[in-house]
């Protein structure tokens, strides 16, 4: 009876285990991949090279989030009559002092933070998932965890990388103005928030189903 008990337990887990695919391998694969990236960017500088993780040197660019007309200028494309060309301009410096290169590096490390802490966290919650079953108050907790993680982390990293790009830009042109409250400079991340709402909700509709499974458990 004890054997045929385990044998119906272990198939469970295996079931469950199977509910996590194919997002598990993924998510294992790309943290992998994604902590060996960064300790080669941490290792590689020492040994007389950059890259881009890193902290960046004396060439720093910072391109426009305005259009502007390009009339006369033709470039590779000609545009038909009555066709006008908007271009984004790129304002780049190879003698970058060292605010201008803590601008730059804050204008991408706050995304790099926020995609390492919800590889990790979903990394967490898989290897929780897969050794104490998906129907479980700890996979609803950790789900909870990454999904304000991505809520609260995509905004503050938005505001940010924002708030550095307007900085860089304003010291690399003579005629734009630094202004933290010019709403044109910040950039919504509409998808990572509904996907992030959409996380949050999901934990709520699994710690019900928990729920009632524990009472029925109990029942039985």
């Amino acid at each position: 009876m004890s054997a045929e008990v385990q044998s119906s337990t272990s198939h469970e887990d295996r079931a469950e285990a199977r509910l996590l695919e194919p997002v598990a391998t993924v998510v294992r694969g790309v943290y992998r991949l994604f902590l060996v990236g960064l300790v080669v960017g941490a290792v590689r500088p020492l040994a007389g090279t950059k890259l881009g993780l890193m902290w960046g040197g004396p060439y720093v660019c910072a391109e426009s989030r305005s259009d502007f007309s390009t009339d006369g200028i033709t470039g590779m494309f000609r545009p038909h009559a009555g066709v006008e060309v908007m271009a984004r301009p790129s304002y780049c410096t190879d003698h970058a002092d060292s605010a201008q290169r803590l601008f730059d590096f804050l204008g991408s490390f706050p995304s790099l933070l926020l995609v390492l802490g919800i590889l990790f966290l979903l990394n967490r919650l898989i290897q929780g998932a897969s050794r104490e079953g998906v129907f479980t108050a700890r996979t609803v907790k950790h789900l909870r965890v990454a999904g304000w993680w991505l809520l609260l982390g995509c905004l503050v990293a938005e505001v940010v990388e924002a708030g550095a790009h307007a900085a860089l830009l304003a010291t690399l042109t003579q005629d734009y103005t630094f202004d933290t409250f010019d709403v044109g400079i910040w950039q919504p991340p509409y998808a990572l928030v509904f996907t992030a709402l959409g996380i949050l909700t999901f934990a709520r509709v699994l710690r019900a189903g928990v729920a009632m499974r524990e009472d029925l458990e109990g029942a039985v």
